[in-house]
């Protein structure tokens, strides 16, 4: 296994080895203004779809009526006894009732304290989950502190010892928030840790930010790529150069070559990723707030 030369290596950076083998880890904080504004468990009391028997229109006619909220339709003739059942499981936290009944994802992370959550990309060889990944990268806070961990394979033998690397961090987390990782990122990894014989944690919710950017930002974007949901909708000017198709090229280059910059590129573009998500969950939480307030139910 060919050693990553020295002139890649910088602060953060640290070799680690495990019973399957060696990788790197690169750790770096953020900076301290990224905050998760996502709504709380508040948010769900707004959804009186969840009662059985109710739909869009007539949700629209609850409100008009003065019944904005799960609790107060609790005093409705007819389906308050339906909405004290929802919210007895909403005071309980019985979150896979609540998601059974048609609670969104947003509303369940709406639970969880923000050291609960990690946020997690890939990079890998291919498309499907019979090509290695090499390169993953999560987002989440120690504390106050946001961190970016990045664990990374220099060359396809290092792969599961990197994965088992992955298993154990992953494992202390309630929630993974991704983009187009429920589709993609997730199973693949799952499949890639399966392949070696290694446990997949899981995760007991998620929350794909592609599903909520599709939501509330309908009809307003020209694509729902990540990158052009960053620059439009966060006014991102983003430090990388390459794009996603670029990657899998890259890496190999770099395994047959050793070229650091081959793995650099790739390197900051996964770190953008992580901190454009990040910055997703802000702008996503305040249209969440703002279509709140036009339901006529910003309560405080």
């Amino acid at each position: 296994m060919a050693r990553l030369p020295e002139e890649i290596k910088g602060e953060g950076w640290e070799e680690q080895e495990n019973l399957y083998g060696r990788y790197y880890r690169i750790q770096q904080e953020c900076p301290t203004e990224i905050v998760l504004e996502y709504p709380g468990p508040d948010l769900i009391l707004r959804h009186l779809s969840l009662v059985y028997g109710i739909g869009p229109k007539t949700a629209e006619s609850l409100r008009e009526n003065g019944f904005g909220t799960l609790e107060q339709l609790c005093a409705h003739p007819k389906w308050g006894r339906a909405a004290q059942e929802i919210c007895s499981l909403i005071k309980k936290k019985n979150l896979d009732r609540l998601k059974r009944y048609g609670a969104k994802e947003e509303e369940l992370v709406g639970f969880f304290p923000r050291s609960d959550l990690v946020f997690l990309d890939l990079e890998t060889t291919g498309l499907s989950a019979v090509h290695p990944v090499f390169l993953v990268g999560v987002f989440y806070f120690v504390g106050q502190i946001p961190l970016i961990q990045q664990f990374l394979a220099e060359d396809y033998e290092a792969e599961k010892a990197m994965l088992y690397a992955v298993e154990t961090l992953l494992s202390r987390f309630q929630v993974a928030v991704s983009y187009n990782g429920r589709s993609f990122d997730l199973p693949y990894l799952k499949g890639r840790m399966q392949y070696h014989g290694l446990n997949w944690p899981g995760f007991p919710y998620q929350l794909d930010l592609l599903r909520q950017t599709r939501r509330y930002f309908k009809g307003e974007l020209p694509d729902y790529r990540l990158t052009t949901a960053g620059s439009h909708l966060l006014a991102e000017v983003r430090e990388d150069t390459i794009s996603g198709r670029d990657v899998p090229e890259r890496y190999h280059c770099f395994v047959q070559t050793g070229d650091p910059r081959w793995i650099q590129e790739i390197l900051l573009h996964n770190k953008e990723d992580l901190l454009t998500m990040a910055g997703l969950v802000k702008v996503i939480s305040r249209r969440v707030q703002e279509n709140r307030k036009e339901w006529g139910q910003d309560v405080g």
